[in-house]
């Protein structure tokens, strides 16, 4: 029985993604007003129209630049292609740039992705609360000179670095402040003036429940926030800028521990 059970689910859960008719299902149906292949394109119209309202819900700036009939399309691709793997739907959206990079009709329209990446990141943090700990000062004042030599930096767990050729931050920040004002939308341009091409680094963190702060840095702090992230020792990053930003970055909260690597003989 659970392993006749298993396969019921394994063939209603494709029939949900998949169009036509599903002859192994049907016995298993009983009929009411309507018939087996009926009542499955009910439950599959229901599953697609749940999921893509989801998608609506994550990606509410990426629906606005590419509009309600692409979006719409989008999503019912991206729900047949790409299976919901957990019974929560908190986590479906994370692999729609993946998906979107693989599309032909967005060749001329590489930006779009990266505002699904930067969407993405930004749905992630202001669905979650912060993580956190206040700096160690009294541990990093106990260390030796010694150790200064394989000291690395800790990015806060709360924020996610972001990079694109694009002014995808801008961009964002520009229509999510534009759908916020409903009473006004009709008598402005929320992209007058906007410079698609100036790339842009920043980060986008956590702060409070349902609350993020989203800023752009410039190349030295970038660089310096990645070499963080990327676990490296603070004394071989190369950069004049390096212990401003670091006093900068620890009185800012954006860097929270630190640890002590071993220093390759090589």
């Amino acid at each position: 029985m659970p392993e006749m059970l298993k396969q019921l689910q394994d063939h209603f859960a494709q029939a949900l993604i998949s169009s036509g008719e599903q002859p192994e299902l049907h016995d298993l149906i009983q009929d009411s007003h309507f018939a087996a292949d009926q009542l499955l394109q009910i439950y599959r119209n229901n599953f697609v129209l749940s999921l893509t309202e989801a998608l609506e819900a994550t990606f509410p700036v990426l629906k606005e630049m590419v509009g309600e009939e692409f979006f719409a399309q989008l999503a019912k691709a991206f729900i047949r292609q790409i299976p919901l793997e957990h019974a929560s739907i908190a986590t479906f959206g994370e692999q729609l740039p993946e998906f979107m990079s693989d599309l032909e009709q967005l060749t001329e329209m590489r930006y779009l992705v990266d505002l699904a990446r930067f969407e993405w990141l930004y749905s992630w943090h202001i669905n979650r609360m912060p993580q956190a700990d206040v700096f160690p000062y009294e541990s990093l004042a106990k260390l030796t000179e010694q150790d200064y030599e394989s000291l690395a930096f800790q990015l806060n767990p709360d924020m996610s670095l972001f990079q694109s050729q694009w002014a995808i931050i801008e961009l964002f920040q520009r229509i999510k402040q534009w759908q916020s004002k409903s009473c006004c939308k009709d008598e402005s341009d929320p992209l007058s003036g906007f410079d698609l091409s100036i790339a842009q680094s920043g980060w986008i963190q956590t702060v409070g429940l349902a609350e993020v702060d989203i800023q752009q840095a410039d190349t030295d702090n970038f660089v310096f926030l990645n070499h963080c992230l990327q676990q490296q020792i603070f004394a071989q990053l190369d950069n004049e800028n390096a212990e401003q930003n670091l006093q900068q970055g620890i009185a800012s909260g954006l860097i929270t521990g630190f640890q002590l690597l071993e220093v390759s003989s090589s």
